[in-house]
């Protein structure tokens, strides 16, 4: 009986031994030595768009020039170039325009008496100094469809309703056969030379825009005494149209002309006897701003037409009617300076801005002479 007993717990031993080898192999929470495994296979990495050289996603290159709609347009320029615009940019873009004429100072006091119920989407035609009396009205934008390296400009500013595509550059226009060019005039301060007496062509300020503004750089840099020897050296005389002051000048009618730069560079394609001259003791520029009205009714194709003013389609528009457009990249017109060979001085616009006491004294300036 004690050799059963025995043998029976010398069995049950045995089992549990067993028993717990199992264990060990399957079910232990003993630390093991750690399985060295290879390494899972990495997903390709997605490599970014290449764009071309110096070109990021959201630049000029990948501006969308397609649009819906319609947008209008009122124009202060004149209808043969404007159609020209248009039609360049519709074909761009999809957008049909939808247009209205005038002259800047009548376009801006229509935008003002509409601002309630805009019916204007966009102006041109009208001069930084007139869009200053009228920023109330207008909506700013930052140009999105081309880098300031071709504007000529380090950066782009988010203000472009006061310097834009056209403008103009005020100037000199002189008739060669008239004067010998040892005689040209060089500045401002020589046109009340005596040798000029009745000689130079001059539209009357208070009619004309442009004269206007020649007016008041004379007036700006030299003075009201200053201005009175210019208006006596005029001998009374005053061309009644703007547009005409560069025709007698190049008929020979006078040796003179105070105009702007793209009538110079009219006759200097057409090979005329004209020579364009850039006053050395300084000019200004009347830039031509493309402005969006606050609260238009098509803003997206508003934008849209901004960008096309600035686009190298609309430069080579305004260079084949010898206008100086702003791009870097298109061949400015026959006889015309590039700017950094200009001198401009600082034009007050404020000052300039106020208009009534201004004509009020050379009304009387030329009421007493």
């Amino acid at each position: 009986m004690k050799k059963m007993i025995g043998l029976l717990l010398t069995l049950a031993m045995v089992l549990a031994l067993v028993a717990c080898g199992k264990r060990d192999e399957g079910g232990s929470t003993e630390t093991q030595p750690a399985v060295e495994q290879e390494p899972a296979a990495k997903e390709p990495e997605e490599k970014p768009t290449e764009t071309p050289e110096g070109t990021a996603v959201g630049s000029p290159e990948d501006f969308n020039w397609k649009g819906t709609g319609s947008v209008t347009v009122y124009s202060g320029s004149g209808s043969d170039i404007s159609e020209d615009y248009f039609a360049a940019f519709t074909e761009l873009t999809g957008v049909k325009v939808d247009v209205v004429y005038g002259g800047g100072g009548e376009l801006l006091s229509r935008i003002a008496a509409e601002s309630e119920n805009p019916l204007c989407d966009v102006l041109i035609g009208a001069t930084s100094d007139n869009l200053t009396r009228y920023t109330e009205y207008f909506e700013p934008y930052k140009l999105e469809s081309v880098t300031p390296d071709v504007l000529g400009l380090e950066v782009l500013e988010s203000d472009y309703w006061t310097d834009g595509p056209g403008g103009n550059v005020m100037i000199m226009m002189v008739n060669t056969d008239l004067l010998d060019e040892a005689d040209y005039p060089t500045s401002w301060a020589d046109l009340t030379d005596e040798k000029y007496f009745g000689q130079i062509a001059f539209s009357d300020p208070a009619s004309s825009s442009s004269a206007y503004i020649h007016l008041n750089c004379m007036l700006q840099l030299y003075g009201w005494d200053f201005v009175e020897k210019f208006y006596q050296n005029l001998d009374g005389k005053m061309i009644s149209s703007s547009s005409t002051v560069p025709k007698v000048c190049a008929d020979g009618e006078y040796a003179i002309a105070l105009t702007i730069e793209n009538y110079g560079a009219d006759y200097t394609a057409a090979g005329s006897n004209i020579k364009v001259i850039y006053p050395k003791d300084g000019t200004m520029r009347t830039a031509g701003g493309s402005v969006i009205m606050k609260n238009c009714k098509n803003p997206q194709n508003a934008k849209l037409f901004c960008e096309f003013m600035y686009s190298k389609a609309a430069a080579e528009i305004d260079v084949s009617y010898n206008r100086r457009c702003e791009r870097t990249d298109v061949e400015l017109p026959a006889g015309l300076a590039n700017f950094n060979e200009i001198y401009f001085f600082e034009y007050d616009y404020e000052m300039a801005g106020d208009s009534a006491p201004i004509l009020e004294k050379w009304n009387e300036i030329v009421i007493n002479n």
